[in-house]
């Protein structure tokens, strides 16, 4: 078992302060959800200091196809919750004293972890909304009249209940249809849902897709659904989804 001094000097190796023309900047230990870790600044102000995050969490959503409009109550709720404040872009405190410089640096550079977090999980959430209203909109239009359900229900092999994004029916013949965007959060759900639903006779899992997926993101949801780009859908009428 490592004694204290040697966990201490392990997170000792992912410690940095170094100066900048923003202020002393510090790595600390939260992360965005690309898994990047969050550096905040801390500026000399009278007998106290200034701690911000350089706008790190609108950067991270940035990153993730967030635009700047969208983070304003993402930003205002972290920062409220943490006890911080907003000004531009950044998420800062005042810290009246050394003795509180820790607790500052910690609320604001969990307050944009969060922040990023929460703007980014929406967008997720949006996209995968988008993508399941195109795609029911061509099952309900197709000439085969196919019937289409939202949030469809489906348990699975560990007994769980697991809410599909689109069910498609058909004579008989179901598919179960999930949305997955670029964020480990959606890679992560659709993932196990469809890992927990068994292979079977007349039901079909498919990963719907849109862009940005990586090759290995494709490789894993592809060992437990069959991947459908959403342009190659958007040609057809939808029927070969039963093939």
């Amino acid at each position: 078992m490592l004694d204290c001094a040697e966990i201490e000097a392990t997170l000792n190796r992912y410690s940095s302060c170094e100066r900048t023309t923003s202020g002393t900047r510090v790595a600390t230990h939260c992360l965005y959800p690309s898994f990047e870790r969050v550096h905040v600044f801390v500026v000399g102000h009278g007998d106290g200091f200034i701690v911000h995050d350089g706008g790190g969490a609108v950067s991270a959503a940035w990153e993730h196809g967030v635009e700047r409009q969208s983070m304003s109550r993402p930003l205002e709720a972290s920062a409220r919750a943490f006890d911080c404040e907003i000004a531009g872009d950044q998420i800062r405190a005042n810290v009246v004293s050394k003795d509180w410089l820790w607790s500052g640096i910690a609320s604001v550079a969990n307050a944009s972890s969060e922040a990023a977090r929460a703007a980014i999980g929406k967008a997720r959430v949006t996209k995968e909304a988008r993508i399941i209203q195109r795609a029911q909109a061509i099952f309900d239009n197709a000439e085969w009249r196919p019937k289409t359900k939202r949030d469809y229900v489906f348990i699975g092999k560990s007994g769980k209940a697991h809410r599909y994004d689109l069910a498609v029916e058909y004579e008989g013949q179901l598919a179960l249809i999930e949305a997955v965007v670029p964020h480990p959060t959606s890679i992560a759900a659709k993932f196990l849902a469809f890992a927990d639903t068994e292979r079977q006779p007349g039901v079909n899992k498919v990963a719907l897709f849109e862009n940005g997926l990586s090759q290995e993101d494709k490789s894993l949801i592809a060992d437990v659904a069959d991947l459908l780009a959403f342009k190659d859908l958007a040609r057809t009428d939808g029927r070969f989804v039963f093939n």
